[in-house]
């Protein structure tokens, strides 16, 4: 990930991050690609050990493996479900998934909800089947 100040963490940065990564596992499961599930699953560590205060045990990230290996599984049978009721890939529903944790980790917030008007443009997205 890249590097950040503590001043530059938000909570809504840090459940991006984390939701990337899950979004990364699922992408990996689709495809069927070990290596880059083994990449993923490395990313997911690396990103809950950099948002922890204290190093994480060995059982720690074991814990986080396991979590990171089921949501990945749910992400990816969800984006999978959605993405035959659309005629679409996963990867388009995957990809989908990723700018909308952008957009939402960006959106300005008003007592802890997104504003109503951000300033983005809610014109439907012209991509087939999303």
């Amino acid at each position: 990930m890249d590097e950040t100040t503590p001043t530059d963490r938000t909570p809504e940065r840090d459940a991006a991050e984390l939701a990337l990564a899950i979004v990364s596992q699922a992408a990996a499961i689709t495809q069927g690609d070990d290596e880059a599930l083994d990449a993923s699953d490395d990313n997911l560590r690396e990103v809950v050990a950099e948002q922890a205060d204290d190093p994480l045990t060995e059982k720690q990230e074991a814990v986080v493996s396991t979590l990171g290996a089921a949501g990945g599984s749910l992400a990816a049978g969800l984006s999978s479900a959605l993405a035959e009721a659309r005629g679409v890939d996963a990867t388009v529903v995957l990809g989908a998934t990723a700018q909308s944790i952008l957009a939402h980790a960006d959106a300005p917030l008003v007592d802890g909800a997104p504003r109503a008007d951000d300033g983005r443009d809610d014109a439907p997205d012209d991509r087939p089947g999303v």
